[in-house]
């Protein structure tokens, strides 16, 4: 399972050519190892709901309503229900630990369900999320593709909710293949199985660019002092910095797998 967010840089060009304000959404999706993907549920900002709003969406797709156009708890569950719609229990949901994904209340709704959660470590998404890998990453490129087609088709219309389709339903074709899938499940190692897909320097502590030392002495306040880690190369400076931090085990990141 993946949120998106619709809302791209193309929109917001050109919504500063004509004076107005993007809007963010959120897009709701969940594709299998087999690269099947459910329809979307499309979370828009707002209250009022229109039938209008899901006109040329693709099949079977679900529009809500929410205050900041994203994902809230009591949504959340209102997917699971939508998610049970296509699926042959039990099932397993990977999902991020995302603050409206994790409540008590979303445990009971999906145990009668027949659906068995698994949050995802924090700050492993990158590596770990099957859609994040793949399929996410053309989205932008074809949103904005996509946007600029429709402001060339119609110059004098701008994007609102009931237009949304014209553009996010050939994304949503172009970007959910089933070849987009399968990569992402492929590459984040999930299926087929293979804990070593994950690079070595993904098990490693964070090391910062560049650290400034105090020392006493006009030495150690000269900028230009050959001593600055300025002057040494990074990976130098990487090795002395990791001598002072314990390494996570790869056993550690690699249990979530």
């Amino acid at each position: 399972m993946g949120e998106k967010g619709a809302t791209k840089q193309a929109e917001r060009r050109e919504n500063a050519d004509r004076g107005e304000y993007a809007e963010n959404c959120t897009i709701v999706t969940c594709a299998n190892a087999l690269g099947n993907a459910i329809p979307p549920m499309i979370l828009f900002k707002g209250q009022w709901i229109k039938p209008t709003f899901s006109d040329g969406l693709p099949p079977g797709s679900q529009v809500r309503m929410a205050p900041k156009g994203s994902m809230t708890t009591s949504l959340f569950i209102e997917w699971l229900h939508h998610f049970s719609n296509f699926i042959q229990p039990p099932v397993l949901l990977i999902f991020d630990g995302a603050a409206s994904h994790l409540d008590i209340s979303i445990v009971d709704a999906a145990e009668p369900l027949g659906i068995h959660l698994l949050c995802l470590p924090s700050n492993t998404t990158h590596e770990l999320q099957p859609l994040d890998k793949s399929v996410f990453r053309f989205f932008e490129h074809y949103w904005d593709e996509e946007l600029l087609r429709y402001w060339d088709k119609y110059p004098d219309r701008k994007m609102n909710k009931e237009r949304f389709s014209e553009v996010f339903t050939p994304v949503w074709s172009r970007c959910m293949t089933m070849a987009n899938i399968t990569h992402g499940f492929r590459a984040t190692g999930i299926y087929p199985f293979d804990k070593n897909v994950i690079p070595e320097h993904a098990y490693g502590p964070s090391v910062p660019m560049q650290q400034n030392h105090t020392q006493n002495g006009p030495e150690g306040n000269d900028e230009n002092s050959s001593d600055s880690d300025d002057d040494v190369p990074l990976a130098v400076l990487q090795r002395q910095l990791t001598k002072h931090v314990t390494p996570l085990k790869k056993n550690t990141f690699r249990r979530f797998l």
